[in-house]
This record gives C-alpha cells, structure tokens and sequence, in this order.
C-alpha cells in the first residue's frame, strides 16, 4: 500500500509501509487511473488497487441502482485483532441484522478473502461498509488496523471491483460491551458477540443516514 502524507507547503510526500518518506510531489486526482482509488482520512489518503473506495451516498446510490435491476444488500463489518464481526443489510436496506464473525489472521488472508467471495455470491452484496475511528486529532492504532486490513484483503486479487466505504465507529464496541456485561459471557464468546453487534451498530448507523438522505 502506498500512503500520501499532506504537508504543510501544500506538496505531498509517498511513503511506503512503514511509511517512510521518499519524495514531494503534486497529486492531481484527475490523472489518477480507475484502479488508483483515493481514500482521504484526515491528512491521509489511501490507494487501493483493486477494491475501490467510494463515498458513503455514492455506495448507498450504487444498491439503489442495483436494487432496480437485480437486487443487492451491504455488509457492515467491525474489523478487530483477532475477529472481524459481519452484519448484514434487511428489510429494503434499512435494518442492520447480525451475521457471522470470521478468525482474522495474516497468515490466512487468503481464506478470509475466499469467505467473502462466497458471502457475495450468496447474499448478493454490492459493497461493503468498513467501521473506521474517525479522530481529527491524531491517527488511532485502530484506524491502522482497519487500513492494513483492507489492504491485506485488496492485494490477495480475490474481490477485484468490489465497492466499500467507511463509516464511524468510535464508541461502537464499548457500546455493546456494556449492553452484553450482565449476562457474564465466557471471554471468547463475549468478544464475538461484540464484535458481531459492533458490525450490526456501524451499518446501522449508515443505513439511518443514507435512507434519511435518499428521502429527502
């Protein structure tokens, strides 16, 4: 993945993992291929190679669309260290409901990649809604994690062309945390289920936004 860092002379730097400067330049979005997608996160902006960003209501425009023709849903995910907890869209794309949670690891990236294909193919999904913490402040460790995740899952080729956006989650696995505490789960299964209910928070929150958009 390569990261363009904003500098205060209105140039940009190139970084590579570990995000070590190499040189200044000017971006011009304009000159950028269909397979260069740019993702702006504060002073950040991610390039993808295969999965393609896209803003919020534009994904939302693109199910409506697919919706006229075929039919489609989104899927929200919760990206975690050890889990990545899914939820799936309903009811005209409206309600956010619980789907699964899949074992993240870097060794099988490959696996995981292959699940969402299937998931795809048999839930008819259009895009995906990736949670992000959005911090004006400073770049959280959890926004890192998110980032390198989707990069690990767009360079295995397997989900070429497949739309995404990102969505707030600050506060949302707390949220669920505290909800589940009185039922004094085991650890394990405590964490899937709030990273499953996390998932379900983070597409609902998009759902409720773009639908009161599309309304008005």
């Amino acid at each position: 993945m390569m990261v363009i860092e904003h500098g205060k002379s209105g140039f940009f730097s190139l970084a590579a993992r570990p995000y070590t400067k190499v040189f200044l330049f000017r971006v011009s979005f304009s000159s950028c291929s269909s397979k260069l997608i740019p993702i702006q996160t504060r002073h950040y902006f991610f390039f993808y190679r295969q999965m393609q960003y896209v803003k919020p209501l534009h994904l939302f425009q693109n199910l409506v669309k697919s919706n006229a023709s075929q039919g489609g849903r989104l899927l929200g995910l919760d990206v975690g260290v050890k889990y990545v907890g899914l939820a799936i869209s309903v009811l005209d794309n409206k309600i956010a409901s619980p789907l699964s949670v899949l074992v993240r690891k870097k060794t099988n990236i490959d696996l995981v990649a292959h699940d969402f294909q299937s998931l795809i193919s048999e839930l008819s999904l259009v895009g995906f809604v990736v949670g992000y913490p959005f911090d004006r402040q400073r770049l959280a460790p959890d926004a890192t994690q998110v980032k390198l995740f989707i990069d690990d899952l767009s360079e295995t080729g397997k989900l070429d062309g497949l739309k995404f956006t990102f969505w707030d989650e600050r506060f949302t696995s707390k949220n669920v945390e505290l909800l589940i505490k009185p039922l004094s789960l085991h650890p394990v299964l405590a964490k899937t289920v709030v990273d499953k209910f996390a998932a379900v928070q983070i597409l609902q929150a998009y759902l409720d936004y773009v639908n009161k958009k599309e309304n008005r």
